[in-house]
């Protein structure tokens, strides 16, 4: 893996914000939270956003504490490249 991805969640705070209809999230926002199913890599959630702006707003979730985010383990390598060692 060239680069240490992030793995995502939903908070209680996420969780209840979702659920309520929070009406300080943005219905994008709100969709964004509902993507996020257990631990999502950032892999899976890239594919979903379609511009800059849904990265920014995906990041806000994250300033706002309603997702929590942690480095992906090697093993979340989704690519697969992380353990791929060339012959000797």
């Amino acid at each position: 893996m060239a680069k240490l991805e992030r793995i995502y969640r939903r908070t209680e705070a996420g969780l209840r914000a979702w659920q309520g209809q929070d009406a300080s999230l943005s219905a994008a926002q709100r969709q964004m939270l509902g993507l996020i199913d257990g631990d999502t890599h950032w892999d899976e959630i890239r594919k979903l956003l379609r511009s800059h702006a849904d990265h920014l707003a995906f990041a806000d979730l994250e300033r706002r504490g309603l997702l929590a985010s942690e480095a992906a383990a090697l093993g979340s390598d989704l690519d697969f490249t992380g353990s791929f060692a060339f012959g000797k």
